[in-house]
Protein backbone atom coordinates (compact mmCIF):
# COMPACT_ATOMS: atom_id res chain seq x y z
CA UNK A 1 0.00 0.00 0.00
CA UNK A 2 3.08 2.36 0.79
CA UNK A 3 4.46 1.28 -2.84
CA UNK A 4 1.54 2.12 -4.33
CA UNK A 5 1.23 5.86 -2.31
CA UNK A 6 4.71 6.61 -3.62
CA UNK A 7 3.86 5.82 -7.31
CA UNK A 8 0.89 7.87 -7.35
CA UNK A 9 3.11 10.53 -5.56
CA UNK A 10 6.10 9.97 -8.12
CA UNK A 11 3.64 10.27 -11.06
CA UNK A 12 1.48 13.42 -9.78
CA UNK A 13 5.00 14.97 -9.33
CA UNK A 14 5.82 13.84 -13.24
CA UNK A 15 2.55 15.13 -14.02
CA UNK A 16 2.78 18.28 -12.58
CA UNK A 17 6.39 19.01 -14.03
CA UNK A 18 5.65 18.25 -17.36
CA UNK A 19 2.44 20.63 -17.15
CA UNK A 20 4.76 23.39 -15.70
CA UNK A 21 7.09 23.01 -18.67
CA UNK A 22 4.36 22.99 -21.60
CA UNK A 23 1.50 25.12 -19.95
CA UNK A 24 2.79 28.41 -21.41
CA UNK A 25 3.72 28.73 -24.68
CA UNK A 26 6.23 31.42 -24.04
CA UNK A 27 8.39 29.23 -21.27
CA UNK A 28 8.24 26.17 -23.55
CA UNK A 29 9.49 27.74 -26.53
CA UNK A 30 12.57 29.57 -24.14
CA UNK A 31 12.92 26.14 -22.93
CA UNK A 32 13.19 24.88 -26.83
CA UNK A 33 15.35 27.59 -27.39
CA UNK A 34 18.10 26.44 -24.96
CA UNK A 35 17.90 22.78 -25.85
CA UNK A 36 19.40 23.61 -28.85
CA UNK A 37 22.45 25.11 -27.03
CA UNK A 38 22.85 27.78 -24.32
CA UNK A 39 21.52 31.64 -24.69
CA UNK A 40 21.93 35.00 -23.69
CA UNK A 41 18.49 36.70 -23.18
CA UNK A 42 19.81 38.40 -26.25
CA UNK A 43 20.12 35.35 -28.18
CA UNK A 44 16.87 33.70 -27.02
CA UNK A 45 15.15 37.23 -28.50
CA UNK A 46 16.46 36.75 -31.56
CA UNK A 47 16.23 32.82 -32.49
CA UNK A 48 12.18 33.58 -30.96
CA UNK A 49 11.04 37.23 -31.14
CA UNK A 50 10.24 37.01 -28.06
CA UNK A 51 9.59 40.55 -25.56
CA UNK A 52 12.46 40.54 -23.36
CA UNK A 53 10.27 41.47 -20.33
CA UNK A 54 8.86 37.85 -21.02
CA UNK A 55 11.96 36.15 -21.96
CA UNK A 56 13.61 37.56 -18.50
CA UNK A 57 10.70 36.54 -15.86
CA UNK A 58 10.24 33.47 -17.42
CA UNK A 59 13.87 32.57 -16.95
CA UNK A 60 13.95 33.94 -13.56
CA UNK A 61 11.20 31.36 -12.34
CA UNK A 62 13.50 28.36 -14.57
CA UNK A 63 16.30 28.86 -12.36
CA UNK A 64 14.65 29.47 -9.47
CA UNK A 65 12.75 25.83 -9.52
CA UNK A 66 16.00 24.56 -10.49
CA UNK A 67 15.21 24.09 -14.65
CA UNK A 68 18.06 26.42 -16.09
CA UNK A 69 21.40 27.53 -14.59
CA UNK A 70 22.87 31.03 -15.36
CA UNK A 71 26.55 31.32 -15.86
CA UNK A 72 28.02 35.00 -16.50
CA UNK A 73 25.01 35.78 -19.30
CA UNK A 74 24.24 32.66 -20.44
CA UNK A 75 21.59 30.11 -19.79
CA UNK A 76 21.27 26.37 -20.20
CA UNK A 77 19.08 23.70 -19.26
CA UNK A 78 19.86 20.94 -16.51
CA UNK A 79 20.22 17.76 -17.43
CA UNK A 80 16.39 16.84 -15.91
CA UNK A 81 15.01 18.92 -17.71
CA UNK A 82 16.72 18.20 -20.97
CA UNK A 83 15.15 14.50 -20.14
CA UNK A 84 11.51 15.83 -19.69
CA UNK A 85 12.00 17.91 -22.66
CA UNK A 86 12.91 14.83 -24.93
CA UNK A 87 10.13 12.48 -23.43
CA UNK A 88 7.72 15.68 -24.22
CA UNK A 89 8.76 15.76 -28.22
CA UNK A 90 9.17 12.34 -28.59
CA UNK A 91 5.42 12.26 -27.29
CA UNK A 92 4.89 15.01 -29.97
CA UNK A 93 6.05 12.80 -32.75
CA UNK A 94 3.90 9.70 -31.61
CA UNK A 95 0.86 11.43 -31.77
CA UNK A 96 1.90 13.44 -34.93
CA UNK A 97 2.76 10.19 -36.49
CA UNK A 98 -0.13 8.22 -35.37
CA UNK A 99 -2.55 11.06 -36.54
CA UNK A 100 -0.86 11.03 -39.81
CA UNK A 101 -0.69 7.47 -40.58
CA UNK A 102 -3.71 6.27 -38.58
CA UNK A 103 -5.27 4.10 -41.51
CA UNK A 104 -1.63 2.38 -42.41
CA UNK A 105 -1.43 1.59 -38.73
CA UNK A 106 -4.70 0.18 -37.90
CA UNK A 107 -4.74 -2.10 -41.62
CA UNK A 108 -1.16 -3.82 -39.99
CA UNK A 109 0.50 -5.76 -37.35
CA UNK A 110 2.23 -2.95 -34.83
CA UNK A 111 1.77 -4.93 -31.83
CA UNK A 112 4.44 -8.20 -32.08
CA UNK A 113 4.77 -10.13 -28.61
CA UNK A 114 8.32 -11.66 -30.75
CA UNK A 115 9.86 -8.14 -31.11
CA UNK A 116 9.55 -5.47 -28.35
CA UNK A 117 11.34 -2.33 -30.41
CA UNK A 118 8.22 -2.82 -32.69
CA UNK A 119 5.88 -1.14 -30.23
CA UNK A 120 8.34 2.21 -30.74
CA UNK A 121 7.31 2.56 -34.26
CA UNK A 122 5.62 5.51 -33.53
CA UNK A 123 8.23 7.27 -32.47
CA UNK A 124 10.26 7.06 -35.85
CA UNK A 125 11.03 10.83 -37.14
CA UNK A 126 11.03 12.41 -40.31
CA UNK A 127 8.92 9.52 -41.79
CA UNK A 128 7.13 9.25 -45.08
CA UNK A 129 4.93 6.29 -46.61
CA UNK A 130 5.86 5.60 -50.05
CA UNK A 131 2.77 3.83 -51.80
CA UNK A 132 2.17 1.96 -55.22
CA UNK A 133 0.42 4.21 -57.17
CA UNK A 134 -1.05 3.97 -60.83
CA UNK A 135 2.29 5.46 -62.39
CA UNK A 136 4.11 3.12 -60.70
CA UNK A 137 2.81 0.07 -59.02
CA UNK A 138 6.56 -1.35 -57.91
CA UNK A 139 7.22 1.85 -56.24
CA UNK A 140 7.36 0.59 -52.73
CA UNK A 141 9.66 -2.50 -53.61
CA UNK A 142 11.52 -0.58 -56.04
CA UNK A 143 12.30 1.64 -52.98
CA UNK A 144 13.56 -1.66 -51.00
CA UNK A 145 15.65 -2.70 -53.31
CA UNK A 146 17.66 0.49 -53.90
CA UNK A 147 17.93 0.38 -50.26
CA UNK A 148 19.33 -3.06 -49.91
CA UNK A 149 22.03 -2.22 -52.82
CA UNK A 150 23.65 0.31 -51.26
CA UNK A 151 27.37 1.02 -50.95
CA UNK A 152 28.46 0.22 -47.23
CA UNK A 153 26.88 -1.35 -44.10
CA UNK A 154 23.29 -2.66 -45.35
CA UNK A 155 21.11 -4.58 -42.46
CA UNK A 156 18.28 -5.71 -43.65
CA UNK A 157 15.20 -8.16 -42.53
CA UNK A 158 13.58 -9.89 -45.69
CA UNK A 159 10.08 -11.55 -45.33
CA UNK A 160 9.44 -12.13 -48.76
CA UNK A 161 11.13 -12.79 -52.25
CA UNK A 162 11.52 -9.70 -53.93
CA UNK A 163 10.66 -9.63 -57.68
CA UNK A 164 13.98 -8.97 -58.75
CA UNK A 165 15.31 -11.04 -55.75
CA UNK A 166 17.95 -13.06 -57.95
CA UNK A 167 19.16 -9.59 -59.76
CA UNK A 168 19.74 -8.18 -56.06
CA UNK A 169 21.96 -11.40 -54.96
CA UNK A 170 24.06 -11.34 -58.06
CA UNK A 171 24.28 -7.60 -57.51
CA UNK A 172 25.31 -7.79 -53.72
CA UNK A 173 27.64 -10.67 -54.16
CA UNK A 174 29.73 -7.39 -55.98
CA UNK A 175 28.85 -4.74 -54.64
CA UNK A 176 31.44 -2.85 -51.58
CA UNK A 177 29.54 -3.36 -49.44
CA UNK A 178 28.70 -5.32 -45.46
CA UNK A 179 25.54 -6.67 -45.66
CA UNK A 180 23.84 -8.78 -42.69
CA UNK A 181 20.58 -9.89 -43.73
CA UNK A 182 17.65 -12.26 -41.56
CA UNK A 183 15.41 -14.14 -43.74
CA UNK A 184 13.29 -17.15 -42.93
CA UNK A 185 14.57 -21.06 -43.61
CA UNK A 186 13.23 -21.49 -47.55
CA UNK A 187 14.52 -17.52 -47.99
CA UNK A 188 17.84 -18.69 -46.81
CA UNK A 189 17.91 -21.87 -49.16
CA UNK A 190 17.00 -20.00 -52.00
CA UNK A 191 19.97 -17.68 -51.80
CA UNK A 192 22.31 -20.51 -51.03
CA UNK A 193 21.46 -22.28 -54.36
CA UNK A 194 22.07 -19.23 -56.22
CA UNK A 195 25.77 -19.23 -54.22
CA UNK A 196 26.36 -22.72 -55.23
CA UNK A 197 25.66 -21.41 -58.87
CA UNK A 198 27.31 -18.43 -58.59
CA UNK A 199 30.34 -18.83 -61.54
CA UNK A 200 33.43 -16.54 -61.50
CA UNK A 201 37.37 -16.03 -61.76
CA UNK A 202 37.27 -13.24 -59.43
CA UNK A 203 36.79 -12.67 -55.81
CA UNK A 204 33.80 -10.68 -54.79
CA UNK A 205 34.19 -7.90 -53.99
CA UNK A 206 31.51 -7.51 -51.06
CA UNK A 207 33.09 -7.12 -47.43
CA UNK A 208 30.73 -9.42 -46.00
CA UNK A 209 27.86 -11.27 -47.06
CA UNK A 210 26.23 -12.85 -44.56
CA UNK A 211 22.12 -14.61 -43.82
CA UNK A 212 20.93 -15.44 -40.56
CA UNK A 213 18.25 -18.05 -41.37
CA UNK A 214 15.34 -18.20 -38.61
CA UNK A 215 13.46 -21.74 -38.28
CA UNK A 216 10.82 -21.09 -35.34
CA UNK A 217 10.92 -16.98 -34.75
CA UNK A 218 7.93 -14.95 -37.43
CA UNK A 219 8.89 -12.34 -38.80
CA UNK A 220 6.27 -9.49 -39.14
CA UNK A 221 8.53 -6.95 -40.30
CA UNK A 222 10.55 -6.08 -43.59
CA UNK A 223 13.31 -3.56 -42.72
CA UNK A 224 16.46 -2.59 -44.60
CA UNK A 225 18.75 -0.12 -42.69
CA UNK A 226 21.77 1.69 -44.84
CA UNK A 227 24.30 4.38 -43.91
CA UNK A 228 21.68 6.88 -45.65
CA UNK A 229 17.99 5.89 -44.39
CA UNK A 230 15.89 2.92 -43.18
CA UNK A 231 12.82 0.91 -45.00
CA UNK A 232 9.71 -0.67 -43.42
CA UNK A 233 7.47 -2.65 -44.51
CA UNK A 234 4.79 -4.36 -42.09
CA UNK A 235 2.21 -7.52 -42.51
CA UNK A 236 -1.35 -6.72 -42.59
CA UNK A 237 -3.61 -8.13 -40.42
CA UNK A 238 -4.68 -10.53 -42.50
CA UNK A 239 -1.19 -11.98 -41.94
CA UNK A 240 0.44 -11.40 -45.39
CA UNK A 241 3.33 -8.61 -46.01
CA UNK A 242 2.15 -5.37 -47.81
CA UNK A 243 4.39 -4.77 -50.94
CA UNK A 244 2.14 -1.83 -52.06
CA UNK A 245 3.55 0.70 -48.94
CA UNK A 246 6.48 1.02 -46.83
CA UNK A 247 7.61 4.19 -44.37
CA UNK A 248 11.33 5.41 -44.88
CA UNK A 249 13.05 7.82 -42.99
CA UNK A 250 16.50 9.39 -43.46
CA UNK A 251 16.62 10.67 -39.86
CA UNK A 252 19.70 9.30 -37.79
CA UNK A 253 16.95 8.54 -34.49
CA UNK A 254 15.15 6.32 -37.57
CA UNK A 255 18.10 4.40 -38.70
CA UNK A 256 19.28 3.66 -34.68
CA UNK A 257 15.81 2.54 -33.73
CA UNK A 258 16.21 0.22 -37.13
CA UNK A 259 19.14 -1.47 -35.73
CA UNK A 260 17.68 -2.35 -32.55
CA UNK A 261 15.18 -4.08 -34.48
CA UNK A 262 18.05 -5.84 -36.45
CA UNK A 263 19.69 -6.59 -32.87
CA UNK A 264 16.00 -8.34 -31.48
CA UNK A 265 16.61 -10.72 -34.18
CA UNK A 266 20.18 -10.85 -34.42
CA UNK A 267 20.89 -12.21 -30.61
CA UNK A 268 18.35 -15.34 -31.46
CA UNK A 269 20.53 -18.79 -31.10
CA UNK A 270 20.37 -19.28 -35.03
CA UNK A 271 24.16 -18.33 -36.42
CA UNK A 272 25.06 -16.93 -39.46
CA UNK A 273 25.77 -18.48 -42.84
CA UNK A 274 28.44 -17.17 -44.79
CA UNK A 275 27.38 -16.80 -48.63
CA UNK A 276 30.85 -14.99 -49.80
CA UNK A 277 32.27 -18.36 -48.06
CA UNK A 278 30.58 -20.51 -49.66
CA UNK A 279 31.16 -18.68 -53.36
CA UNK A 280 34.88 -18.78 -52.46
CA UNK A 281 34.67 -21.98 -51.94
CA UNK A 282 32.38 -23.23 -54.89
CA UNK A 283 34.80 -21.41 -57.24
CA UNK A 284 38.14 -22.96 -55.55
CA UNK A 285 39.39 -18.74 -54.97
Amino acid sequence: MCVMMEDKLYFNEIKDELKFLTNSKVRFQILTCLYDAPATVSEIHEITDLKYSSITSNLKKLVELDYVTKEDNEYQLKTHTRLQLLNIFYLNNNLEFIHEYDEFLNNHIVVNDDLQAIGTLPYIKNIELIQANNINPYLATETIEETMMRKGRVKSICIYLHPNCSGMIQFMMNQESDFEVIVPLEFAQYIIKHAYEYLTDIPLKNIRFNIKPLRETPLRIALVVSEHEIVVGLVRKEGNFNKNCVLRSEDSSARAWGIQVFREFEVLKEGYIDIKELVRKHNDL
